[in-house]
């Protein structure tokens, strides 16, 4: 039975192929899909967490999201943070999301910062250029987008709607990678001395839970975020992604499926006279229906492993030439490995359960 199975895909091996093909498609989806989301996300928390500060302020119902917080605290709030007892600096940041942004998810985000406080509560400090002044269509940015985006001092960026000039590059890589005047981007969101969240410095990280207690006797409808927690929250706490994640997870098994369906569909009817042939030597109807399993199988293997050896290729080009973040997660392989298999064995079903079917009369007299 092994010699016919492989006979029959060499027999056309156009189409066995792209069967393979197909297969390996809903693969790459999956691996390199979920591996995006989950690099870029890991990297944002990462990136939020090494601000230097222990506690996030957020408006009560926000919840955790990657897109703009609303600008909807007071700055006069900052005054009564920083007036809790523990807390050695707080600082309003302002955040806005653009979409279209190139590499990554296509998205980016741009921090509103006053410079002084946002120095004073965390790591930041300018290595290039000169800090952020309280105005003006200015920006600061990482070392890592002036590398990537090959920017230098000086140069033009586009943000909310404006033309930012670069005027210092800082280190480490902390929250957004831009960063401008919070007074201009209430400007350009229309919301005059409000702010989006406040973080918040404490006198001993060890009594972060303590302060962050008596932050919410003063803003009970507040909403206490903790850094530490960040990089786990932004990788699993995100149910829109994880919704998209589940649509892609699907189509890709019902790319497998079908492609699968349709080559062994077109294989039973160009082999009826061989089915024929077949039962009147004495085959079973399940010897019959697992020759075309086992067929859909070996098509399902090649493709797994061809499209796992593609995606680790991509994934390669991908990091280390335009430098994005992507997770090759033990999970969304196995998954993957799990769906096109599964997806190969169930779309041949019906196709060999028609061959095991056939009448044999009717077959061997099949034109």
């Amino acid at each position: 039975m092994n010699n016919l199975v492989s006979s029959n895909l060499t027999h056309h091996p156009g189409r066995t192929v792209a069967s393979v093909i197909g297969v390996a498609v809903g693969v790459i989806l999956v691996v390199l899909t979920v591996g995006l989301v989950r690099g870029n996300l890991r990297e944002r928390g990462q990136r939020d967490a090494n601000i230097g500060v222990e506690i996030m302020l957020r408006q009560g119902g926000q919840g955790l999201s990657l897109t703009s917080a609303d600008m909807t605290i007071p700055d006069s709030d900052v005054e009564a943070v920083r007036a809790v007892p523990g807390v050695a600096a707080a600082t309003p940041v302002g955040q806005n999301l653009e979409m279209g942004a190139s590499g990554g998810l296509g998205i980016r985000q741009i921090d509103g910062i006053d410079f002084q406080s946002f120095a004073a509560a965390s790591n930041l400090r300018v290595v290039q250029g000169e800090p952020l002044p309280q105005s003006g269509d200015v920006a600061i940015i990482d070392f890592k987008e002036a590398t990537s985006h090959k920017l230098k001092i000086g140069d033009k960026i586009k943000g909310m709607g404006r033309d930012l000039t670069v005027i210092g590059i800082y280190e480490p890589e902390a929250g957004a990678r831009i960063k401008v005047p919070l007074s201009t981007m209430q400007d350009a969101l229309g919301a005059k001395e409000k702010c989006s969240m406040i973080f918040v410095k404490c006198q001993n990280a060890a009594e972060q839970e303590a302060v962050a207690a008596r932050i919410l006797e003063k803003f009970p409808d507040s909403r206490i975020l903790f850094t530490r927690d960040l990089p786990q929250l932004f990788a699993n706490g995100f149910s829109g992604f994880n919704v998209f994640l589940n649509v892609v997870k699907g189509l890709a098994t019902v790319i497998s499926l079908l492609v699968i369906l349709l080559t062994m569909y077109t294989t039973v009817a160009e082999r009826t006279r061989q089915i024929g042939i077949l039962k009147s030597l004495g085959a079973s109807k399940f010897w019959i229906a697992w020759t075309f399993e086992k067929e859909a199988l070996l098509i399902s293997l090649l493709g797994v492993f061809g499209g796992l050896a593609i995606a680790a290729i991509a994934r390669y080009f991908l990091v280390s030439n335009l430098g994005w973040k992507i997770d090759l997660e033990a999970g969304s392989i196995l998954y993957a490995s799990i769906a096109g298999l599964g997806a190969g064995l169930l779309g041949a079903l019906y196709p060999a359960l028609r061959a095991a079917s056939q009448d044999p009369i009717e077959a061997l007299s099949y034109e």
